[in-house]
């Protein structure tokens, strides 16, 4: 039996691929508009659960412009906790203004923490 052996570039490459990165020509990986803590964060994926369909927000507000919509019962990565703009009856929670930064499909950003379990 064989062992398969993953070189940490490939690690590296895996983990770009899941916050919707990609290399460049030159094989290097560009980061824009991301810190390396999302990065690594987002390589040790805490695997979320959405409860209902949710906004996926460029901020940690309901203000802020939708970048894209989580579907109900979809996984995504759990990247940190922030505290936000307050939110009324989101997910049948009436008012609360804690968020989770995470990264669905590529796309990193907010959604409100009422709306996600940990899965």
């Amino acid at each position: 039996m064989k062992k398969l052996l993953i070189a940490p570039v490939a690690v590296a490459v895996a983990a770009l691929a899941l916050t919707g990165l990609a290399p460049s020509a030159s094989g290097t990986a560009t980061v824009e508009n991301d810190d390396m803590a999302t990065v690594a964060a987002t390589a040790k994926c805490k695997s979320l659960t959405a409860l209902s369909t949710v906004h996926v927000r460029k901020s940690a507000s309901t203000r802020s412009t939708s970048l894209r919509l989580w579907y109900k019962g979809t996984k995504g990565c759990d990247i940190k906790g922030v505290d936000g703009g307050s939110y009324k009856n989101t997910c049948g929670i009436d008012s609360y203004h804690y968020w989770r930064k995470v990264n669905y499909r590529g796309t990193v950003g907010y959604v409100p923490n009422v709306c996600v379990k940990y899965s």
